[in-house]
């Protein structure tokens, strides 16, 4: 049983507390998934024929109104078949069965675990890249570095005046910027504000860095540092962006192709929804014990989209931090897959 959320609670508490008999569990389980496979509402005699029910076509829609009245069910229009409703999509979440992984995924999810030389960003990033690739819909992970601190910073020359700059944390979390300074800029002085940095600034919250910068670091770079300002504003920018730079999409493309978001005005409303990081607060860390979260419909983060499912769980990155990792898609999405993914990842 999985944590589904709701901000229906009489419906939840209907969807809950509604026993159906064994023919009314499998043919609402028949329906939704012949909706999650095709897209199409479901009609009874097609029901009857490709999952060889052995039940009589005008039984089968009889249980079909039965289902459709207690808000398990709808039709697209009058003449159609079924479709689940958001109530019954919570409902078959809510039952769902436990589905063991084949023993491949397991051996792919430990090949980027147990990956020599890799450090957690690595490791969430292929882990929501395979998400996405087994799934074919989108991945999310959410970090929370609320007791990450900068451990090191590092410089390597490049060339025509290019540097990368390495920013390491306590969590293992590494930030690759390469700066373009000016001719001015020697690498003495750049090497000189590096050591203050250093000196300054390890063992500090990331979220505190910006502000370390410019009240302890800058005043020295005034005066030790020829090219401070240049030096000062790139440092300063990389550090914003490490600070804020904790949502990571993979596999945004796959939800052009559901037929959900052939409309265009929908689909626009979904990339401006992936590109506002901020509605994904939502999906900050819950508490480990809670599991696999479900979130559908109208409790995804995506408040303009009505037809959208996220599936989330947690994971720890420090003594106290959790980071989230999701899979994105459609109401119509294949849960007992998704869920089983998301739950052994």
């Amino acid at each position: 049983m999985y944590n589904v959320f709701s901000t229906r609670e009489i419906g939840v508490l209907k969807v809950v507390n509604l026993m159906l008999t064994a023919r009314q569990m499998l043919i609402f389980k028949c329906i939704v998934e012949e909706f999650i496979e095709n897209a199409e509402p479901v009609g009874s005699k097609a029901l009857m024929m490709k999952y060889q029910l052995p039940y009589s076509s005008a039984t089968i829609r009889n249980e079909m109104n039965f289902l459709e009245n207690y808000g398990y069910l709808e039709k697209t229009h009058i003449s159609s078949g079924r479709v689940p409703s958001k109530e019954g999509y919570r409902f078959y979440v809510h039952n769902l069965g436990k589905v063991d992984l084949d023993e491949g995924t397991k051996n792919q999810v430990a090949t980027i675990i147990n990956k020599h030389r890799r450090n957690l960003n690595e490791m969430v990033h292929e882990s929501c890249n395979m998400l996405s690739e087994l799934t074919h819909l989108t991945s999310v992970a959410l970090g929370n570095a609320s007791d990450d601190m900068l451990q090191r910073i590092s410089v390597v020359p490049l060339d025509d005046g290019r540097v990368t700059a390495i920013i390491i944390t306590s969590q293992g979390h590494v930030e690759n910027k390469v700066f373009q300074f000016s001719s001015d800029v020697e690498m003495e002085d750049l090497l000189s504000c590096v050591n203050v940095m250093n000196e300054l600034l390890i063992g500090t919250p990331i979220s505190e860095v910006a502000f370390r910068l410019e009240r302890d670091v800058r005043p020295i770079l005034t005066t030790q540092v020829k090219q401070h300002e240049e030096l000062f504003n790139a440092f300063l920018e990389a550090f914003v962006k490490f600070a804020s730079n904790s949502v990571y999409f993979s596999g945004k493309e796959n939800m052009l192709y559901q037929p959900e978001y052939n409309d265009v005005n929908k689909l626009r409303r979904l990339v401006t929804a992936f590109e506002n990081s901020q509605s994904w607060k939502s999906l900050e860390p819950i508490a480990l014990e809670d599991g696999v979260t479900v979130r559908i419909g109208s409790d995804s983060p995506i408040k303009d989209l009505n037809d959208v499912s996220v599936i989330s769980a947690s994971f720890k990155t420090g003594n106290e931090s959790k980071g989230s990792i999701s899979v994105i898609g459609p109401t119509r999405m294949p849960y007992e897959k998704v869920v089983s993914l998301v739950e052994y990842i």
